[in-house]
């Protein structure tokens, strides 16, 4: 299958100032092509993951895999300054899809793991920063412990209607009950590869949570929730735990 270099996009590439035996690291971020909502839905008599999810796809809107990026770039300046980066995107639709199954299992997949080696070629890297997604059990920040059910993955947002969360205002000493909560998340993978074999060399998994509440009406709750945030908010949730999870992960992966 033919395909086009054209889904690469360089937007930047920083020497290491020390010669010959730096590292210089490609970084690259396949997490941020799509995102998911999660309803919580009660599971009666079953173990079975009952929650409602959709996944909506971001075409080639590259805002979260470029944030992802720059974050990874920045964490590696501060770890390593004398290492070189070379900083990618890639909206090719395969490679997305197969992010995780690679590695996972790479027999099945060496047509999309020589195309990804070939996005670096002739740049003399020693190793991939790689970021994708990653899928676990639900464990997100409700106040001061966690919660949520079923698995969650990428970015995106968890929702529960039925939940009641009551805040105490401590200016006006006065609490007030609020039903729904909106809880954007970003699990994301990080793995440390040979630039030159694909072998794996390191992985660090993270998960960045945050909860919204809002006070609602029983009758519209699930709107109510939904629209706790505007557009604008919900970008901006996503992005900054995106750059907060890519940021503590990277000096961990280094250590590796």
């Amino acid at each position: 299958m033919k395909r086009s270099l054209l889904a690469l996009a360089l937007l930047l590439t920083i020497n290491a100032h020390a010669a010959g035996t730096a590292r210089k690291y490609g970084i690259l971020s396949l997490v941020g092509d799509s995102i998911s909502t999660v309803t919580y839905v009660p599971e009666i008599g079953s173990r079975t993951d009952t929650n409602d999810k959709q996944v909506y796809s971001l075409g080639e809107n590259t805002v979260f895999d470029e944030a992802a990026i720059r974050a990874a770039s920045a964490a590696v300046q501060q770890a390593q300054p004398e290492a070189g980066r070379f900083l990618m995107l890639s909206t090719d639709a395969e490679l997305h899809q197969k992010q995780n199954a690679m590695f996972d299992e790479p027999a099945a997949n060496q047509a999309n793991r020589d195309f990804l080696k070939s996005l670096w070629k002739d740049k003399g890297l020693t190793h991939l920063i790689l970021i994708t997604r990653y899928r676990a059990d639900t464990e997100l920040k409700f106040m001061h412990e966690s919660g949520g059910t079923g698995k969650i993955e990428g970015l995106g947002f968890y929702m529960d209607n039925r939940v009641n969360v009551v805040t105490h205002d401590d200016k006006h000493n006065k609490h007030e009950s609020n039903q729904g909560v909106l809880m954007p998340f970003a699990y994301i993978k990080l793995r440390l590869i040979n630039a030159d074999t694909l072998a794996v060399e390191g992985e660090v998994h993270l998960k960045q949570s945050q909860m919204v509440t809002y006070a609602q009406n029983a009758d519209d709750r699930a709107i109510r929730t939904w629209g706790a945030l505007s557009a604008k908010e919900k970008t901006d949730y996503l992005d900054h735990l995106l750059r907060e999870a890519v940021s503590q992960g990277v000096p961990r992966l280094l250590k590796q």
